[in-house]
Parts: C-alpha cells; sequence; structure tokens
C-alpha cells in the first residue's frame, strides 16, 4: 500500500514537472498579468518581450522591456522586470504577486541625480543648470507591495540610482493617480561622480542620511529634498562639536597646567 502511494506520488511529480517544463508556457498569460496590473494600478503596463518562469527555492517571473503608460503618456520604463509569484495562482488563471524589481529603469517627469544636486549648490551659493529634465535613471527598483483600500502601499523598497542608494516606503492612490514615496538615502562616493559633477559634487553631503520625497501625479511628479535643511542642521553639530572640543581642550589644559605648577618637578 505504502509502495503504490510512493509511485502514484512519483507519477503526479513527473507528470507535472512533464507539463511545466514542455507543455505549460507561462506567456500564454501575459495578456491576463498586463490587464490584471493594468486595472488594479489605473495604468497601461505593458511587457514587450516574453514572459521566463523560473522555479527556484522562490517561483519567479521575468522579463525584458516594460513600459507604464497613463493617457498614452509614457510614465515608465524598465529593461528587466522580475517578480515572484504563486505558482499556483497562475495555474488558476491569476497572479499574486509578491516583490518586484525593476533594473536599468527611466521614471519620466523628474530626475533624481540632477534634482539634488541642483539643490545643494542653491545652497553653496553655485548655479547648477539641469543637463537632463525628462527622466530619473535608475539602477535598481526592488519592493514589496500590497493593496488595501483605494491605496497600493510600498513597503522594503531599495532605491538606487548612479548619485544615491536608500530605502524607502510610500503609497499610491492609483484611481485619483497620487504619490508619495520617500526615501532615506545616501550620496555615492566615487572618482566617476567626482569627475562628472567637479566641483558641482555634493562633498558635504557625504556620511549624512539625505531625506526624498517624491510626491505629487502620476504625468507630473514633484521631488522634496530639503537640502537647506539638512546643511544647516550638519552645520549646527559641526559647531556644537567643535564648542565642546575647545571647552574640553580648555579643561584639559588647565588640569595640565595645575597639576605641573604642584609636582615638583
Amino acid at each position: 500500500m505504502i509502495k503504490k502511494f510512493l509511485y502514484i506520488l512519483i507519477a503526479l511529480f513527473i507528470a507535472f514537472f512533464v507539463y511545466i517544463n514542455f507543455i505549460f508556457d507561462i506567456n500564454n498569460y501575459k495578456s491576463d498579468l498586463e490587464k490584471m496590473i493594468s486595472n488594479q494600478a489605473n495604468i497601461e503596463f505593458k511587457i514587450l518581450g516574453d514572459l521566463n518562469l523560473d522555479l527556484g527555492i522562490q517561483t519567479r517571473i521575468s522579463a525584458e522591456a516594460l513600459s507604464v503608460r497613463k493617457n498614452k503618456v509614457l510614465l515608465f520604463e524598465s529593461e528587466i522586470f522580475n517578480a515572484s509569484i504563486s505558482l499556483s495562482e497562475i495555474l488558476k488563471g491569476r497572479f499574486d504577486i509578491d516583490s518586484l524589481s525593476f533594473k536599468d529603469s527611466k521614471l519620466y517627469g523628474i530626475n533624481i541625480d540632477e534634482s539634488i544636486i541642483k539643490s545643494y549648490n542653491i545652497v553653496a551659493g553655485r548655479t547648477y543648470k539641469l543637463q537632463n529634465t525628462k527622466y530619473s535613471d535608475i539602477k535598481l527598483i526592488e519592493a514589496k507591495g500590497y493593496f488595501e483600500g483605494e491605496f497600493l502601499r510600498i513597503e522594503n523598497m531599495l532605491l538606487d540610482t548612479e548619485l544615491i542608494e536608500g530605502n524607502g516606503f510610500g503609497k499610491i492612490n492609483p484611481f485619483k493617480e497620487t504619490i508619495n514615496i520617500s526615501a532615506s538615502t545616501f550620496i555615492k562616493q566615487n572618482d566617476y561622480l567626482k569627475s562628472k559633477y567637479n566641483e558641482f559634487y555634493p562633498k558635504y553631503l557625504i556620511d549624512t542620511q539625505l531625506p526624498v520625497l517624491i510626491s505629487g501625479s502620476f504625468d507630473n511628479p514633484n521631488i522634496d529634498i530639503n537640502v537647506s535643511d539638512i546643511v544647516t542642521e550638519k552645520l549646527k553639530k559641526e559647531i556644537k562639536d567643535r564648542a565642546v572640543k575647545s571647552i574640553k581642550d580648555k579643561i584639559k589644559e588647565k588640569l595640565e597646567s595645575e597639576i605641573n605648577i604642584k609636582l615638583p618637578f
């Protein structure tokens, strides 16, 4: 009886393996995935390349060349798209996405990196002219999310651009077409960036937490960095640290002076 059960189990496993690897085609569900994301996020989501299925420890799908539009206006595009999914739900004709990642992407409407450079140099008394006002180049976005009422909640977001990297969270209202993403970032330091921006490179902000807020509408997002507040707080801390150090040095000198007077040598 046990052997018969094992034979049945093995046969089912083999049948499943053959079906998934030789018969099942994830691309048959590509239009369903596009429609699901488009409807839930109130956008026009399109995958230009073929879908690939990876049956590893965690089932994942990937594709090349995707785009997001709203009213035919291009909002976002990415060269590589990855998603963690539930295979059992796909077999039922549904997509249950746990996490997403986008590599080599463009976010249209704002330039995150150059906006930071410009804001920093305004505080420094210099004028920096944006070289690219159309979009942000983003190396990597990774995030988990879920729908709660009318909002798409974003959590555990990783943001990596040429200039900054950090973590964030936020929410998107698909039907009001608004976005509110907050990220805590840090400036990268390497020779390429220093050479690219020269005197405009924000060296004073290195090792300083840089809050970045992206808000507004889908087609007209805004970026808020508050560099002036960050520089002001950093200067206050430096002045306070120097004052404390100066006081400590004076106390140390006084004590050493008193000790030297009392000692017979």
